[in-house]
């Protein structure tokens, strides 16, 4: 059984390596097997196909990604350093977050069954469950304390971590390494102030 996660395994890395280089669509079954040291035919005792081995490298990056973030928010008390903490997060992964990037954006998505996408939205969203719970159940007493207006915060706490994404992973594509740490610090300290004072002049 554990050899059999071993290559399991082996293939995902391999194939997340090939459909970052290539693209879903000139990605290919037989590419991926070159890249696992594997037979193709061995791709097919784990997966069915392209498409099913392609859902499953989203399932496993998108549920690490989001079990790190959680893991990383669980000591945070305050909604500055959970927002501090997603955004670091977001921006040290940010080679792995642009092919995902690249690949909702740039056509590729739009090309697969509805069917296909359902899945991958679903699978997206029960992995990032409890890093929004976090974000929610702050917010709310965060509302409940007079802090923060009244709001829908299930869609805030869901729309957050979408926008950060976003965002990051667009610099990260346009500017590539003249993104410097420097200006990412900035950056992150800019969404926070965002995300927590909105644009609304204060009151005097």
């Amino acid at each position: 059984m554990a050899r059999q996660k071993d290559k399991e395994e082996t293939i995902l890395n391999a194939a997340f390596e090939v459909f970052r280089a290539n693209g879903f669509t000139n990605a290919s079954m037989k590419d991926i097997a070159a890249e696992a040291g594997l037979g193709k035919g061995t791709l097919y005792e784990y997966f069915q196909n392209k498409e099913d081995l392609f859902i499953q490298v989203v399932k496993v990056k998108t549920y690490r990604f989001f079990n790190e973030i959680s893991r990383r928010i669980s000591d945070k008390t305050t909604l500055w350093e959970i927002l501090n903490e997603i955004i670091k997060f977001t921006q040290e992964t940010i080679e792995e977050g642009e092919f995902f990037f690249k690949f909702m954006v740039f056509g590729e998505f739009f090309e697969m069954s509805c069917e296909v996408k359902q899945k991958l939205y679903e699978m997206i969203l029960s992995n990032r469950v409890e890093s929004v719970n976090v974000l929610r159940e702050l917010f709310e007493k965060g509302s409940a304390d007079g802090i923060l207006r009244e709001f829908d915060w299930e869609f805030a706490s869901n729309f957050i971590p979408e926008m950060i994404g976003a965002y990051c992973n667009f610099k990260a594509h346009i500017m590539g390494d003249c993104w410097s740490q420097q200006q990412k610090d900035l950056d992150r300290e800019k969404m926070i102030d965002f995300i927590l004072n909105g644009i609304r002049a204060k009151t005097k």
